[in-house]
């Protein structure tokens, strides 16, 4: 019975939807939240203006495509303008930015005047007057202020009725309100705080570490995943990621530029080091093989500008391959943590000209545990750059600087001590939350429009703002720019004013310290324990090689010069760039531990052609020992131990480089025949080199001994039985 009730219910509903009609479904489909872009999709292309002021244009202007990614035709294309009451809570700016706000206010739609089928798209531009004429003409935006907008994309799918199909949620902040016409007056403008907000501005320029490791004097080799492609290559060319975000600094924020005091410009030295290198040519690796890379003009084309941007400017280096430094620190790998820093900041002092910010350290994600704090203390970093919600307890008042505990006086890993003993105390530098999570957004295909929101939000009220965009930031050069020239307008508006990085890395607040915490989900995305643990084996292993090698006078190369570029690949194996990418990290890791097992496997023993023969019963053990590295090598010999075998000691002993050396091992042989023992070359710290041979050994001198022996044996035979023949002689001639 129940059945049946509720299946003459659907028959009903179905039956009513259907005498309603597609209109009323589709408002129903309307009033419920989006659903996901699985028939089209929106492609903003431009937005303008991009800040709206008291001169801006009195329309708004939205240009993009529309695509068909579904299996359907749809027909009945049509756009419009939506927005929210401007936002006056952080709790409603953070929902804006999320893209959680309503939009209420409509305006009407414009139709498109195509059909698209399946794969098929279509540019449009929309215009919406800000303000005046009838309800739907415009967006009625009278006061100022930071405004949620949607621009919403209605459509008839086959075999359905019309319904929103897509939408793409901005902010849009509103400094002044433009004339509603020609001879028409302003409107009102945003009221300005008692005091400009402080602005400090990180711009980073950093890329994955795809640099593969390489022999000593050979090329610069990249890797990429497909065949054909030379991606660092793309990035720094005309039109490139790279290019864009350094073009945008060369753009908006020239040398003398007011905002130019707020920049301060992250680099990734590995990145500096890599177009180094480029520069004189180079390789890409791909699963088609190995090809000459195609952007050498171009790495020193932008080495250059870089060098120009830069001068006279703040820059922050960040460790060698943007080392995840929490994860070396939970391995103890302290002297990776402290070679990325140093490298890092060498690099970037070399091969830009100028002096590097120090004492500074911005971890990934913003986040950081007090163990890695002690570590970064102990090396001499007084400030760090952190997210407000890695801090406990979190700020009463809204502040940019506050003081740490834990660097000082929490747990420091032995091995490193603390310059000047246990008094420093590092500070935070608040990065601001809702800045950063506008700018990290991937979704909006304008990514820096919620940034300029969420900055314009944050400098109406006064409160500081430390803007910091993700380390490998995916933005076009001219949303880039774009959000330069918004912080520029705010500047020139009086609503903020620059602060310098090192301002504020030296303030000393007087505020209660603040300690800090490290969410589960940041240790989700750190470098695994597995990578972590292989990197702490080939750094042992490098350590140990470190001591058994020597500079050879022929050869001419120091040790530290075979060395050093595979220590500093180590660092590669745990970027911060493979957080969330745990596969990457094990690959990178797997193709560093394998150069350097190439590497122990260059010192070997030679396999001799056939069997040894020891004529004697003290012939000693001939080895050969190969080195086919540029330095010497001290080797170490072991025999296993074998009956009838005692080998003798060899002592360490040096292998030039290049070069084979013919190994005299003593030995005692106590039996004849064939046996086989097996050969150990090693460190003297006792690390493998090359493979264990096995030694195949046929003893003939025992043939003499045997037969010495048996006439020996049969002498005293003799001697008896004459002495026995001689006594029966006697006693005859005594019973006689």
């Amino acid at each position: 019975m129940r059945y049946r009730l509720h299946r003459g219910a659907a028959a009903v509903l179905v039956t009513v939807l259907i005498l309603l009609g597609p209109g009323v479904v589709a408002a129903l489909a309307m009033g419920q939240p989006d659903r996901p872009n699985v028939l089209a999709r929106l492609e903003l292309s431009s937005l303008s203006p991009r800040m709206v002021t008291a001169t801006s244009a009195p329309v708004l202007r939205v240009t993009g495509t529309v695509v068909n990614i579904g299996d359907r035709p749809i027909t009945k294309l049509a756009v419009r303008l939506q927005r929210d009451e401007p936002i006056t809570s952080d709790d409603a700016a953070a929902r804006a930015v999320a893209g959680g706000a309503d939009a209420p206010h409509v305006t009407r739609f414009q139709p498109l005047p195509v059909d698209l089928a399946p794969g098929q798209s279509t540019p449009f531009t929309l215009e919406v007057p800000l303000r005046g004429g009838a309800d739907l003409e415009s967006l009625q935006i009278t006061e100022p202020g930071v405004y949620p907008v949607l621009v919403n994309l209605n459509g008839k799918p086959d075999f359905g009725g019309v319904a929103r199909l897509a939408s793409v949620p901005l902010l849009l902040p509103v400094l002044g309100i433009p004339p509603a016409g020609p001879g028409e007056p302003p409107g009102p403008v945003l009221a300005q705080p008692s005091q400009p907000a402080p602005l400090t501005v990180l711009w980073p320029l950093a890329a994955a570490p795809d640099r593969l490791p390489s022999e000593p004097g050979d090329p610069v080799l990249l890797h990429s995943d497909r065949a054909g492609t030379d991606p660092l290559a793309a990035d720094i060319a005309p039109g490139g990621r790279l290019d864009g975000l350094l073009g945008a600094l060369e753009q908006a924020v020239p040398p003398g530029s007011p905002l130019g005091a707020a920049v301060c410009v992250a680099v990734d030295p590995l990145l500096l080091d890599t177009l180094d290198g480029m520069s004189h040519g180079y390789q890409v690796s791909h699963p088609g093989g190995i090809s000459d890379g195609t952007g050498a003009r171009d790495a020193r084309t932008w080495l250059d500008r870089l060098r120009a941007a830069v001068q006279g400017r703040c820059v922050l280096p960040l460790p060698y391959a943007d080392a995840d430094l929490v994860a070396l620190s939970r391995a103890g790998l302290t002297d990776l943590e402290a070679l990325a820093t140093s490298t890092g900041t060498r690099l970037v002092g070399d091969l830009l000209g100028v002096q590097p910010l120090t004492g500074v350290s911005w971890p990934a994600n913003q986040i950081l545990d007090e163990r890695t704090l002690a570590d970064l203390t102990a090396l001499q970093t007084h400030a760090v750059l952190l997210d407000p919600r890695g801090i406990i307890p979190a700020p009463a008042a809204p502040a940019d600087v506050v003081s740490l505990v834990g660097g000082a006086s929490g747990t420091t890993n032995p091995g490193i001590a603390i310059p000047g003993g246990h008094g420093a105390t590092p500070v935070g530098v608040l990065v601001d939350p809702l800045v950063a999570s506008a700018l990290a957004s991937t979704a909006n295909p304008l990514p820096t429009q919620d940034g300029l929101g969420a900055l314009a939000y944050r400098a109406a009220s006064g409160r500081p703002v430390v803007l910091v965009p993700p380390r490998r930031w995916q933005v076009r050069g001219t949303e880039a720019t774009a959000l330069l020239i918004g912080a520029r307008q705010l500047l020139a508006a009086g609503f903020v004013t620059p602060r310098e990085l090192p301002t504020l890395a030296g303030t000393h607040p007087a505020d209660a310290a603040v300690a800090l915490t490290y969410p589960p989900q940041a240790g989700a995305q750190e470098i695994p324990p597995s990578v972590t643990a292989e990197v702490l084996w080939d750094r042992n292993v490098l350590r140990d090689l470190q001591v058994a090698t020597v500079l050879d006078p022929a050869a001419n190369l120091r040790p530290a010069t075979l060395l050093d570029p595979l220590r500093l690949g180590l660092l590669r194996g745990v970027s911060a760039a493979w957080r969330g990418l745990p596969s990457r990290a094990a690959l990178v890791t797997s193709e560093e531990s394998s150069r350097l097992d190439d590497l122990r496997r260059s010192v070997r023993i030679v396999q001799p052609p056939g069997t040894y023969s020891l004529a004697a019963s003290d012939s000693p053990l001939l080895i050969t020992v190969s080195n086919e590295l540029p330095v010497g090598m001290q080797v170490q010999l072991s025999l296993s131990e074998t009956a009838g075998l005692r080998s003798g000691e060899v002592g360490l002993q040096l292998v030039p480089a290049r070069s084979t050396r013919q190994l005299v091992i003593p030995a005692k042989v106590s039996r004849a025949g064939q046996f086989s023992v097996d050969a150990r070359l090693s460190t003297p710290g006792g690390t493998p080199l090359g493979e264990p041979s096995t030694l195949q050994l046929r003893s003939t001198a025992f043939s003499r001994v045997t037969v010495a022996l048996t006439a020996g044996a049969g002498a005293a035979l003799v001697l008896l039985v004459a002495r026995r023949l001689v006594r029966r002689v006697r006693r005859r001639r005594e019973v006689g």
